[in-house]
């Protein structure tokens, strides 16, 4: 944190010293999580509280040729030690000049289309205390470079050091009946978190058809847990080398879009394929309203099918979106996700709305339905039905 302050400082030097445009923005949010289930460790709670930052300054000059961009999360929790936590999300120094672009520092990129997993995203370490989902990244050092062209854009990454996936400890939850201890992972490089990653991606558009396609080799962002054999229930994270081609593809076609994310990826001695594909269509203005109704469906598969290290590996998602329009912003999204293979099933609830124009009200539930012994990634997770509201305020 005290770095964080000296950057925050440096910055206000910067300002008073060239006169340059200095921007400061933030959110403070206030959670409860609440699991309905009891804990399979006796140090977890049912009941969580917590606050929550995130504060971005950003120093502005020459026409926003040149941009120095900081943007810090820190969270505090009442009895989750691994949640309560920091990051520094960006500190990247931005140059612009026609159509090229040079970003130095820690910044977050996504990549992908589809709605239930990211595929293809592999630049930034998920932050797992933070969602089960995926949604939230940690910050990741890199090098980048872009330039648009008439065919297309080009974007070059260098990343000099890898970000290991966080886990709970046994006082935090979501948790599976087994834990991950941190302090023993290893790689399968030996220069461990210093590892060189490379990556290039293309994207551009063609009438309603955007592409991406982009290629990855470096420390995969995925570890494969590992049995502890001196310990029965312990597990340690295992980062393999891993080689990825990806084609992301959506079309827009007036109601509906048609998505695709693929890829082929080299790890462990072996050549995996994996996929999502499917369609949104909205129903504009339902019952004569201003509100709309999106239908999402897609289908998620690996090759590796049940010997797959992740959710994901032949599943349906259904999901309603439902978005009124209102000055409120209110929406609500609900869906489920079931297993081909083994008839497990999960629900999940999302939805927010402004309650004025600096606080916004979200509310998140998740529900395991059925869950089969024989699905060996949701099954440890059998227990950790929750509930969260967040309240936030933006500044």
């Amino acid at each position: 944190m005290r770095s964080y302050a000296v950057l925050i400082a440096f910055c206000f030097y910067v300002h008073d010293l060239y006169g340059v445009d200095l921007d400061i923005e933030g959110e403070f949010e206030f959670e409860l999580r609440s699991f309905f289930h009891e804990s399979f460790y006796d140090q977890a709670r049912n009941n969580y509280a917590s606050i929550s930052s995130l504060i971005e300054l950003g120093i502005y000059g020459d026409n926003d040729k040149h941009a120095l961009i900081i943007k810090t999360f820190v969270r505090g929790d009442s009895g989750d030690s691994r949640r309560s936590h920091g990051d520094l999300r960006e500190a990247k120094y931005r140059y612009v000049n026609g159509d090229f672009e040079l970003t130095l520092g820690v910044d977050k990129v996504f990549w992908g289309v589809a709605e239930f997993v990211h595929l293809v995203d592999i630049i930034n370490q998920t932050d797992f205390v933070e969602s089960v989902d995926g949604e939230q990244k940690l910050g990741q050092t890199m090098m980048r470079a872009s330039y648009v062209s008439k065919i297309g854009t080009f974007t070059g990454f260098f990343m000099p050091e890898f970000k290991p996936r966080n886990f709970s400890e046994s006082d935090g939850r979501p948790m599976a009946d087994f834990l991950v201890d941190t302090s023993r992972e290893f790689y399968q490089s030996s220069d461990g978190r210093n590892h060189h990653d490379f990556a290039f991606r293309y994207n551009n558009s063609f009438d309603v058809w955007d592409l991406g396609l982009s290629y990855f080799k470096g420390t995969s962002r995925e570890p494969l847990l590992v049995k502890e054999n001196l310990i029965a229930d312990l597990i340690v994270p295992y980062y393999p080398q891993r080689e990825q081609f990806s084609v992301d593809i959506q079309a827009t076609l007036d109601s509906w879009l048609l998505k695709l994310e693929a890829l082929k990826q080299s790890e462990v001695s072996t050549n995996i394929g994996r996929l999502v594909a499917g369609f949104e269509y909205t129903y504009y203005g339902i019952f004569h309203s201003f509100s709309d109704l999106g239908i999402v469906v897609e289908y998620m598969w690996d090759e590796r099918k049940l010997e797959a290290p992740t959710l994901f590996n032949n599943d349906i998602g259904l999901g309603l979106r439902w978005s009124a329009n209102d000055t409120d912003s209110t929406v609500l999204l609900a869906g489920t996700i079931y297993d081909l293979e083994t008839s497990s099933m999960a629900l999940f609830l999302e939805a927010e709305r402004r309650l004025s124009n600096q606080l916004k009200l979200s509310f998140e539930a998740r529900f395991q339905i059925s869950v089969e012994d024989q699905d060996r990634i949701l099954y440890p997770l059998r227990n950790e039905d929750f509930l969260r509201l967040q309240v936030t305020y933006y500044f």
